[in-house]
């Protein structure tokens, strides 16, 4: 009920707008926020030998640029995953980029990966209170090429690698021209091949591949291969599904999100981070039913707030 409230002052603002504004509001109260995780209960789940303090995690794009960190956990969250972070600082496309549809439970973004650079994020990972695991997801700069990607992929990775407990590699974002087609057959292959010579001499931190619902049949199946053959240690499904203005998230993406977690399960033993459409502690509990390990929640989080949480 609280949230709701507060809700229709948010929504009664431009979206984008709003987003930064409650940004800016929770960082002013970062103290309250740390006493209230202190109160709050979790259930720990050891998985890639880390300990996660819960199923239910924060999506990549919602703390873009580290503002909170594992402070979101005050809300209940189990893991939080920040980013997408590329090597440069870049202002991402241009505004408007972000829409509610609000009958649909949907957002709309075409944002680009806007945000602050890797340099200026690791100083703000320094200084995070680690309350919950970490999660850095990373994606190329708009101005490098599909084939130099690699080297973006792997001048993060190597400056974030010690701040980090897993690192998602971003392929799969609509709103960067062509970065879909890192998926794909060779360009996937030589990422991943080059961050497994990258990780091969470092401590385990897992590496994992955020991949389009669009992805299907024969091109699921080779994914799965090449992931095989460079130790990637899961998967998130799914990212945004490409739509006229963007990457649309929320509802309409929960059964699409359902049917390649279905899909990845019989063709691959690499374990799953579902995401897409969870608005409730039921939408959870489907996911991990299909076969994830972990889910994440962006949109139904824009909707429900904490009341997400304790709803059944």
């Amino acid at each position: 009920m609280v949230y709701s409230i507060l809700r229709k002052l948010l929504f009664s603002l431009d979206p984008e707008i709003s987003h930064n504004l409650v940004l800016r509001g929770l960082s002013v109260v970062k103290p309250i926020l740390m006493e209230i995780f202190n109160q709050r209960r979790f259930e720990r789940f050891r998985f890639w030998n880390i300990e996660f303090w819960g199923k239910l995690g924060l999506a990549g794009g919602l703390d873009k640029n580290c503002d909170l960190g594992s402070l979101w956990s005050a809300f209940g969250f189990g893991f939080v995953e920040i980013g997408t972070v590329t090597p440069l600082p870049q202002e991402g496309n241009p505004k408007p980029r972000l829409f509610r549809i609000e009958k649909d439970l949907a957002i709309i973004n075409r944002m680009g990966f806007n945000n602050i650079g890797t340099m200026a994020i690791k100083e703000r990972l320094k200084k995070d209170p680690r309350l919950v695991p970490i999660g850095i997801n990373i994606g190329k700069n708009r101005g490098t090429s599909n084939e130099r990607a690699y080297e973006d992929y792997l001048f993060t990775l190597r400056e974030l690698y010690d701040l980090g407990d897993y690192f998602v590699l971003n392929v799969s974002s609509p709103n960067t021209p062509n970065l879909r087609e890192l998926q794909r057959g060779e360009n996937l292959r030589v990422i991943l091949s080059e961050v497994w010579r990258f990780r091969r001499f470092k401590p385990y931190k897992p590496i994992l591949l955020k991949l389009a619902p669009e992805i299907s049949g024969e091109d699921m199946e080779e994914i799965a291969k090449i992931c095989e053959e460079n130790d990637i240690d899961g998967v998130i499904l799914t990212n945004t599904l490409k739509v006229e203005g963007g990457g649309l998230s929320g509802k309409p993406l929960f059964e699409i999100s359902n049917e390649r977690i279905r899909e990845w399960v019989k063709i691959s033993k690499i374990p799953v981070i579902g995401v897409g459409g969870i608005f409730s502690l039921e939408d959870v509990q489907k996911k991990l039913s299909l076969g994830a390990v972990l889910t994440q929640v962006y949109t139904g989080f824009v909707y429900r707030g904490w009341e997400l949480f304790s709803q059944p």
